[in-house]
């Protein structure tokens, strides 16, 4: 199997998983690109402080469905069942930590922030 080059896209999607992590929160692909892309919803809100929130503005929900994939495949995270739900969900590995570590040392890393807050499109209005 081919290495995985690891770079800042995949840095950001990892420290995503990891900061969710450290509080007891699992994500699935869909919260991970609501973070990255910096929707701020009733789920998201508490997270907008993430120095990752919105960074990846530009990219869809498939394109960070790969980037979870190929973290998954190369061994940065693997996935814990939530039996409530019957659904896996991301979590860090120990190697994945230490990547972290080490390319946030090798590296200076500046986050440019996008938030969006979601319109309401179906209101009530009484007459």
């Amino acid at each position: 199997m081919r290495q995985l080059k690891f770079n800042q896209t995949y840095y950001k999607v990892l420290l995503t998983i990891k900061l969710l992590n450290d509080l007891n929160y699992y994500p699935l692909n869909e919260g991970v690109f609501k973070i990255l892309s910096g929707k701020i919803d009733d789920e998201t809100e508490r997270f907008s402080a993430f120095p990752t929130f919105g960074t990846l503005s530009s990219f869809t929900n498939k394109k960070i469905s790969h980037l979870t994939l190929m973290l998954f495949r190369h061994g940065y995270i693997n996935k814990i069942f939530d039996s409530k739900r019957n659904k896996l969900y991301f979590r860090i590995t120990e190697f994945g930590e230490q990547s972290l570590d080490t390319y946030g040392k090798k590296h200076k890393l500046r986050f440019s922030h996008r938030k969006t807050r979601f319109e309401e499109t179906i209101v009530k209005i009484d007459d």
